[in-house]
């Protein structure tokens, strides 16, 4: 038997070619990629009608053949590795169905590898739209909750050492500000990817007179590439797409990382409800935070699936290849799949968490947290150098923790005894100025203008939040509806085209 896809071979395909490589990839990703191949089909035979490459009866026969492979779905195909692949075998149905004169040309001015690379465009596009709907959910819900406990005092930690007084609303901001940037860069690589490599043929364009610029408004993208290799080889819009992703999971990470630890018997500053936990099969106490563990896995998939796209494609020829446009990113589309879900988890964890108040003030009211306060007020009202000041209160953090005392009760007659034995000279500090200082509160509302936990500062850190929020899904919105709209005009101009005669 010859092969079933060119009239060059002359033996058919290896049994174990079939079995072991072939089929479990048709398996896989036909379903996937048939409404893909669909949708670029519409758009190129618009084109080919256009341009005069097929007659209006050709074109009207191939519209409403794919109209009706569209309708019957992935069902309508008896997959056969033999034919390699999924588009050949998407052609071959078609051919079935309209016969070879019709079906036949639908491929004029067409590789694979351009619609390949045009497949992985529209799969990525979607992938990070989806992604970035559920960053943009997941930013609003902590700029939200950011304002809601914007006075919550909590303990701030370095190292995962009590640090300085901060507030809980401040934290979750922080997040916030994070994902800001890792949303930035998910609105560049978006641009990136939407350039329509359709029209590039195999790697050096066609000799038909096409309009890859008409195909590229059916398909919503923005531009054409310019150079037809780099259309049909490049795909560092991949590898970005997954870099992006992963530095987002990675701040939702750390985040479910801190909450795992804050939500522990030992430190109790943070209670999730049943809602998101789950219990252990033996330990009938157990209320494991398993939605945190996911959520710090999530960037580990992302990774994976990154570094088996970059490895993929190291070393390959810059051109189209099974091993650099396919096996490198076998994994991407479960990862990118996986993050917008992650996503969603942490937009519930965050919405759903509840600050312990009083264990939160209680800690940092106890754990010296105000001593870089007491440092600068040395500096402001004694004159000392600062790395003078610092030795001072780190001793005189030591001497209290000795004498069994809190940070509240450290007043200046106990920092003038303590200057006595470490410097040889009695320090004075306005009482209430040591109070001040040693008070969480007020510790943080001294540092005003400097980006901290303040009330002013907080203020217009959530203004600055939420402008920024509104900006970015404002222009998502809008990159959303033309998209949509895009697809609507193609589907309304491919049912005319078959429904003309």
């Amino acid at each position: 038997m010859e092969s079933k896809v060119s009239g060059m071979f002359e033996k058919p395909l290896d049994p174990v070619i079939l079995s072991d490589m072939l089929a479990p990839n048709l398996k896989r990703e036909f379903p996937v990629v048939l409404p893909l191949i669909t949708q670029i089909n519409k758009a190129h035979v618009l084109m080919l009608a256009d341009c005069g490459l097929v007659s209006p009866a050709h074109a009207r026969a191939l519209a409403t053949a794919i109209l009706e492979l569209e309708d019957a779905g992935p069902d309508a195909f008896d997959l056969d590795p033999a034919r390699e692949e999924s588009y050949f075998n998407y052609e071959a149905e078609l051919i079935r169905r309209s016969g070879p004169d019709i079906g036949g040309r639908v491929h004029i001015a067409r590789s694979r590898n351009d619609l390949y690379a045009t497949m992985d465009r529209l799969r990525a596009r979607k992938a990070a739209s989806g992604f970035s709907a559920a960053i943009l959910d997941l930013r609003d819900m902590l700029i939200k909750k950011a304002r809601e406990h914007i006075d919550v005092l909590m303990p701030g930690y370095s190292h995962l050492q009590p640090a300085q007084p901060v507030t809980y609303g401040y934290y979750l901001a922080g997040i916030a500000q994070a994902l800001e940037r890792d949303f930035a860069r998910l609105s560049q690589c978006r641009q990136r990817i939407n350039i329509s490599p359709l029209g590039a043929g195999a790697m050096s364009g066609t000799s038909f007179p096409i309009d890859r610029h008409a195909t590229a408004r059916w398909l919503g993208f923005d531009a054409v590439g310019l150079h037809a290799q780099d259309c049909i080889a490049a795909r560092d819009f991949l590898v970005e797409l997954l870099s992006a992703a992963a530095l987002a999971a990675t701040s939702w990470g750390r985040m479910a990382q801190d909450f795992f630890v804050m939500t522990t018997y030992e430190f109790g500053t943070l209670e999730l409800p049943d809602s998101v936990a789950q219990t252990s099969s033996m330990m009938p106490q157990k209320k494991n935070m398993s939605a945190l563990e996911v959520l710090r896995a999530s960037s580990s998939q992302v990774l994976g699936a990154q570094v088996t796209a970059v490895t993929g494609l190291k070393a390959t020829h810059y051109s189209f290849g099974f091993d650099s446009c396919c096996d490198a990113f076998r994994w991407t589309w479960d990862a990118l799949d996986g993050a917008t879900r992650g996503a969603s988890v942490a937009r519930v964890v965050v919405s759903k968490a509840r600050p312990r108040v009083a264990r939160m003030a209680s800690l940092t009211r106890e754990n010296f947290s105000t001593a870089t306060e007491l440092a600068d007020l040395l500096v402001r009202e004694s004159g000392l150098p600062f790395r003078d000041a610092h030795h001072l209160v780190g001793a005189v953090v030591r001497a209290a923790m000795n004498r069994e005392m809190s940070a509240e009760k450290i007043d200046g007659d106990f920092i003038s005894e303590i200057a006595r034995e470490t410097f040889g000279r009695a320090i004075s500090l306005s009482p209430d100025a040591v109070a001040r200082a040693v008070d969480p509160r007020q510790a943080i509302e001294a540092r005003r203008g400097s980006g901290g936990p303040s009330a002013h500062d907080m203020g217009e850190l959530l203004d600055s939040l939420e402008s920024q929020i509104n900006r970015d899904r404002g222009a998502f919105d809008d990159e959303t509806v033309a998209l949509d709209n895009a697809a609507a005009r193609l589907d309304a101009a491919f049912r005319k085209l078959a429904a003309i005669g």
